[in-house]
């Protein structure tokens, strides 16, 4: 697919921020500890070029990163927001370094150094949260250390039959982050509800408030979902995921009951049981109408991801500890076809939640394998081959809420495709070959779908300009440069003087001004400054001039 302008390449920049990420950190830390090394054995600095290789690195980086977050599929969130912040310092850092070095101030260079690797520090550590989960550094440190009861249990001195208390933090967000957070935190936002947070929860989502003071828990749109059937298309969560336990639903309506308190206990009554969180799956799929329903699928094999890294396709958890996963084959898609895509996704068909396969060179032979997995919800196939009857593959997938086709080159027959789609939310199909009627109808069927189409549909001029009125015609130039200005006309802007009132030279015409409507030249431009200093002085010498050429 041919490149028509710089935008285009903008998607594959930000894509390519993971492989670009680690060369700052080497580079800068490699140059910091050269840098302590030379100046313990009062060896010169590093060379300039290794300095600058550090600094465009770090400047290339940050703005990767930046593009990619500029990606719809990516929410903002407070832990995003302060990576990227420390990520563009960084690079501003790593300039400093740069442009100190490139002066010779180098100890000044050296502790702007220092200060860079203070920045770059936090930044690494917010983005292995992002990707691997909040504490991932020290975790090793906290699982040495003895695990902390979240059961309560009664005192000694206590009746074994009163009820168990729990609290919103050691149970309830653990929950949430368990099986809700995947679909609705920081890194996915659907239904714009978060639940990552208390304050988002309560901030709830486009269908309205999750949680309401004065009504029943069963009433309310936090639980209300988990007890619809399985079946339903507004149970959550989704059938396909592990589904909460009997002592989980219990949890959230004995706090629901309580009035969703934050900072205190509540008691989740009489003979119940608090949720295990190490419990198998299965136990999690007792509310399933079916009890022969198969469990959720396992992690992916290690050998499999290991194989798609090695070919430079990019893969991660959509979420920490989710068995989910994102794919995306920018980096590789020049090389990407349908045997390939076969081979390397055919053993994680149950695992791919976000799929993204813009400008590779599959056909619509591929559409055939993902439309089985099942668990899909955000496809990319920008630029790429696929037709009217690859898409009908896709056609009822019950997940799908993300689909981006730009610059496929398909026709007005796939929209019943599109139509098709239970779960779409959101529609990228600018340029994609479908005509203005059959977008128009499109927009009509789904009125509820984000649709665009690479136009400025709704827009509203803010402000226009008012039509221009002319005050009068346009002055006739007099060609008579001793001609005095009048109304309706204005002097020739040949200098009335052939020699420079102040200097006595020759007058260049470059360097002449307008006083009293005459055209006045001078012979260089600093005469013009002084003349102007005073102007009456040198009047006498205009005249004169002019009586003596008489």
């Amino acid at each position: 697919m041919p490149i028509e302008s710089l935008s285009d390449l903008l998607p594959v920049f930000g894509r390519m921020h993971p492989l670009l990420l680690h060369l700052p950190i080497g580079l800068l830390v490699g140059l910091a500890l050269l840098e302590c090394v030379a100046g313990i054995r009062k060896h010169a600095a590093a060379p300039i070029f290794l300095v600058f290789i550090a600094s465009a690195t770090a400047i290339f980086s940050a703005a990767s990163g930046w593009v990619l977050h500029q990606e719809a599929s990516y929410a903002g969130g407070d832990l995003l927001e302060t990576h990227e912040a420390l990520g563009i310092a960084t690079a501003c850092c790593a300039v400093v370094v740069f442009v100190l070095r490139a002066f010779g101030a180098i100890a000044m260079y050296r502790i702007a150094l220092l200060l860079t690797i203070g920045v770059l520090v936090p930044t690494g550590h917010f983005g292995a949260e992002m990707t691997h989960g909040k504490g991932f550094l020290f975790e090793p440190l906290e699982e040495q250390a003895e695990p902390v009861e979240q059961v309560p249990t009664q005192a000694p001195d206590q009746d074994p039959d009163a009820p168990i208390l729990a609290s919103y933090e050691a149970h309830v967000q653990p929950f949430f982050n368990r099986k809700c957070v995947a679909c609705h935190g920081p890194r996915k936002v659907k239904g714009e509800l978060r639940m990552d947070t208390i304050e988002h929860l309560l901030a709830g989502g486009e269908s309205g408030p999750a949680i309401e003071s004065g009504v029943a828990p069963e009433d309310q749109e936090l639980l209300f979902r988990m007890l619809l059937p399985l079946d339903d298309d507004n149970h959550m969560p989704p059938d396909h995921k592990a589904q909460p336990s009997e002592a989980e639903l219990g949890l959230v309506r004995a706090w629901l009951a309580a009035g969703a308190p934050v900072d205190t206990e509540f008691a989740i009554g009489e003979g119940a049981s608090l949720p295990d969180p190490e419990a198998n799956e299965a136990d999690a799929a007792q509310t399933s109408a079916d009890p022969d329903e198969p469990e959720g699928p396992s992690p992916a094999p290690e050998a499999v991801l290991t194989t798609l890294r090695d070919r430079l396709v990019h893969v991660q958890p959509i979420e920490a500890g989710s068995v989910e996963l994102w794919i995306d084959f920018a980096a590789a898609s020049a090389a990407t076809d349908d045997a390939s895509v076969r081979e390397l996704l055919t053993p994680l068909v149950n695992h791919v939640s976000e799929l993204s396969l813009a400008r590779t060179q599959i056909s619509d032979a591929s559409l055939e394998l993902i439309a089985a997995m099942p668990a899909l919800s955000r496809l990319d196939l920008r630029e790429t081959a696929v037709t009217d009857a690859g898409l009908a593959q896709l056609a009822e997938h019950p997940h799908i809420s993300e689909l981006v086709l730009s610059r496929t080159k398909l026709s007005d027959a796939a929209l019943t495709s599109l139509q098709e789609l239970p779960a779409l939310t959101q529609l990228w199909i600018w340029e994609a070959g479908f005509s203005e009627d059959g977008l128009l109808a499109l927009r009509e069927a789904l009125p509820e779908v984000r649709i665009d189409t690479g136009d400025l549909q709704g827009a509203v001029a803010l402000e226009t300009e008012g039509e221009i009125v002319f005050t009068s015609d346009a002055p006739d130039y007099d060609a008579d440069p001793n001609a005095e200005a009048g109304e309706g006309s204005v002097v020739s802007l040949t200098p009335i003087n052939s020699v420079c009132p102040v200097s006595g030279s020759s007058v260049d015409p470059r360097y002449s001004v307008v006083f009293d409507g005459r055209v006045i030249g001078f012979c260089c431009p600093n005469c013009p400054k002084t003349f102007w200093d005073d102007p009456q002085a040198f009047l006498a010498k205009l005249d004169a001039g002019a009586s003596g050429g008489e």
